[in-house]
């Protein structure tokens, strides 16, 4: 008796248990067939790389770190943005992230929401990433002379000429110029602000790897120009150009007579100190004049918790990438199919609060069983990054209609409550109920 009165007991604390059990109805998570996936640096991508979206998408999306110490190797950069599924939805969502490793794993990310990139941990690399072609990058810009053998070389290459007029390379003026992650280098020659050729540095350049820099001069214009080459051999030539103010643009300035001497001291721009990088010696109301052209480096900020918080009050997120949700979308077909869904094969939830209907789903009961599904048997919510998709149904009452949807990756359907179906329908009123 005792053995059947201890069995009874368990048997209602088990079954208790299960009662007051709550089942989150919505879900949200990553949806790799929502999402096109880009290499910034490949011209053909992986026939996998739709999977790779949800390591993409979650990145950068813990606490905000505000730098990393020392140097880091930085792999490949993906850029991935949402399908043009539904006509009536702006899918200009995007985000750039870039995997780096240094002490410990990171992500660098880049969404258009906040004028900062973020900073961010991660336990483990993906898979995807290639080991091997990573670029190692430097805590701050590291600076060495080139050699003479090097000038002669960027001396015969194809754009030793600026808009068809030659341009001639001082003697002795070449530098090699390795990135740091980000930040900003700014010139200035005596006192009028000038630009170098790299200006500013994103996480995703630094597959330039090291750069050669070096100072012309056009005889005719009595203008210089700087020699630019990457690591991979791209070269190019551009003006020496300086701040007006009258014009409020940058402005080529010309140099009568211009020699040029390196006086180059260090091997890393440190952040905020004023290295002297050339002497300009040139013609300037018939005297000759020296000024000294310099280099400083600010280091790159990435955006915190609180600058997020300030940019959002502020309302300085003029064109976010990621749409604010949720939004509610009625389908006859998958959102992973290549055409674009246009009314009335789609509905979407009318207004643009959806509170009520949100509160809606999350009261929503767990049942055994499902309704009949009518034209539109797709339903998917859409909120940032993530998404969720459910086979909706109904069942039809004397004075009512029972709205179901069901989680068809849980094999689980959950029932509105009455309030919650004419929410549902005052949303979507080209329903017919």
């Amino acid at each position: 008796m005792m053995k059947r009165m201890l069995l009874m007991l368990s048997t209602v604390g088990i079954l208790s248990g299960c009662a007051g059990e709550q089942m989150d109805v919505v879900k949200l998570d990553y949806m790799p067939e929502q999402w096109n996936v880009g290499d910034l640096y490949a011209n053909q991508m992986d026939a996998d790389s739709e999977t790779w979206s949800t390591a993409i998408l979650g990145a950068c999306t813990g606490e905000p770190l505000t730098q990393i110490e020392g140097d880091v190797t930085v792999f490949n950069s993906y850029a991935v943005n949402r399908k043009v599924m539904i006509s009536d939805y702006d899918p200009s969502s995007y985000k750039l992230v870039t995997f780096l490793k240094g002490k410990e794993n990171y992500t660098i990310c880049y969404d258009g929401d906040y004028s900062n990139m973020k900073l961010g941990k991660i336990d483990e690399l993906p898979d995807f990433l290639d080991l091997s072609a990573g670029i190692e990058v430097p805590n701050v810009p590291k600076m060495k002379a080139g050699t003479k053998e090097e000038e002669e070389v960027a001396e015969q290459s194809d754009p030793s000429e600026y808009l068809g007029m030659p341009i001639n390379l001082f003697k002795d003026t070449m530098v090699h110029l390795t990135s740091p992650l980000n930040g900003a280098i700014a010139l200035t020659v005596g006192d009028q602000d000038g630009i170098f050729p790299i200006s500013t540095i994103e996480p995703y350049n630094a597959q330039m790897g090291t750069a050669k820099i070096a100072l012309g001069y056009n005889d005719k214009l009595e203008a210089a120009h700087f020699y630019f080459e990457t690591t991979n051999g791209t070269t190019s030539i551009q003006p020496f150009l300086v701040w007006d103010e009258k014009d409020s643009a940058h402005v080529p300035i010309q140099f009568e007579g211009l020699k040029v001497e390196r006086v180059l001291q260090t091997d890393t721009l440190e952040p905020g100190v004023k290295t002297p990088l050339y002497i300009f010696s040139y013609m300037k109301n018939g005297k000759r004049v020296k000024e000294e052209v310099s280099l400083t480096y600010t280091k790159g900020e990435f955006a915190t918790n609180e600058s997020i918080k300030e940019s959002t009050e502020a309302g300085l997120i003029a064109n976010p990438s990621v749409p604010r949700g949720p939004f509610f979308f009625l389908h006859k077909k998958p959102l992973d199919v290549e055409a674009t869904l246009n009314y009335p094969d789609t509905l979407r939830a009318a207004g643009t609060d959806m509170s009520d209907l949100m509160n809606a789903f999350k009261e929503a009961e767990p049942v055994d069983r499902a309704g009949e599904v009518g034209d539109y048997p797709f339903l998917t919510i859409i909120d940032g990054w993530k998404g969720q998709e459910f086979q909706l149904s109904f069942k039809k009452r004397s004075k009512k209609v029972d709205v179901y949807v069901t989680d068809e990756t849980r094999n689980q359907t959950f029932k509105l409550s009455s309030a919650g179906a004419e929410t549902f329908f005052s949303y979507f009123p080209d329903l017919n109920e």
